[in-house]
């Protein structure tokens, strides 16, 4: 099999380093993990609390790749172990914010492939097959967003002003945001309108709205939540709800190709290969800069800033 890689991030001029981490043996395991961001800008030892989660993450799973034992752990023994060691580190640099990763492992065994997921983070099979978590709190955001951010801009706000005051509400909480004056109550509502019926809450309505009155900042709350209609899957430290996990083998002789992505890239094209991915990277971002039409996110891209950090490892037969 050949292996192309390519990371990139969501810094389009600048040194600083994203939350993405990948890791590959060959032979043993190939690995993306994308770490949450750190809204507070906190720095250990040059590092974001979301990139030496990842980090430790790839340590992790490298260890338990070349430990032989794979086969004979659950995913719940391998990620719990994932976790515990985020934590470890987390309390060794005292973060501030909570960290927390998310990862798409494959492990090579042989005459089979393992491939193991935790959030939202994916893996295609021979091109076509794609195996994503898909977070449902960040529907909510991303359409509270989209709300907020045609709002600003309908003002004459300019793009990028426009982009990262609708970060910093999102993240603040919408209520905030209408107590220092920057959204009427009318567009506070409409956001939060907005976001029930993107994430299919019109029947609880005060689901969407506790969360985007609270912002982005309040979502570790919801991490590993199995009794929230909100909870998801995260590596960070606690029990993982099984919803955002997957396990399941492949006999290497039906596998053609593995693409392992991060969500940086929101779309998937038609061809394996790290330049096919930057091709259709490149038109997403020709086709809806903002990320507010025809693939919203939970962020938009600006003249400094990709929407995300992104990676992809592609594995493929010559």
């Amino acid at each position: 099999m050949n292996i192309e890689v390519f990371s990139h991030s969501k810094y389009k001029n600048s040194p600083k380093p994203g939350d993405d981490m990948l890791l590959i043996i060959p032979d043993k395991v190939y690995a993306v993990f994308d770490g949450a961001t750190d809204p507070t800008g906190a720095s250990y030892n040059g590092e974001s609390s979301g990139r030496f989660a990842a980090r430790i993450a790839a340590q992790t799973i490298a260890g338990v790749a070349m430990s032989g034992s794979v086969a004979s752990l659950t995913a719940g023994d391998v990620l719990a172990r994932v976790s515990d060691a985020v934590s470890a580190e987390a309390i060794r640099m005292q973060a501030s914010h909570p960290p927390s990763t998310t990862a798409a492992v494959v492990f090579d065994l042989g005459d089979h492939y393992r491939l193991m997921m935790g959030g939202d983070t994916g893996i295609r099979i021979n091109g076509r097959e794609v195996h994503q978590y898909h977070k449902r709190i960040d529907a909510v955001s991303t359409a509270a967003r989209v709300s907020i951010f045609t709002t600003l801009l309908g003002r004459g706000m300019p793009g990028d002003e426009a982009e990262m005051t609708t970060r910093s509400i999102i993240f603040g909480g919408v209520a905030d945001a209408v107590s220092r004056g920057i959204v009427s109550e009318a567009e506070a509502e409409a956001s939060i309108a907005a976001a029930a019926a993107s994430a299919g809450l019109q029947d609880q309505p005060d689901v969407a709205r506790e969360f985007v009155l609270g912002g982005i900042r309040t979502q570790q709350g919801y991490a590993n939540r199995s009794d929230h209609v909100l909870g998801f899957a995260s590596l960070n430290g606690k029990d993982m709800i099984m919803d955002g996990i997957a396990d399941f083998t492949l006999p290497k002789s039906d596998v053609q190709s593995l693409e392992i992505f991060s969500d940086g890239y929101l779309t998937q094209p038609s061809g394996v290969r790290v330049a096919d991915w930057e091709q259709e990277f490149a038109r997403v971002e020709a086709l809806d800069f903002h990320k507010t039409a025809a693939y919203p996110a939970v962020k938009g891209s600006t003249t400094r800033e990709f929407c995300d950090d992104r990676t992809i490892v592609s594995i493929f037969r010559p």
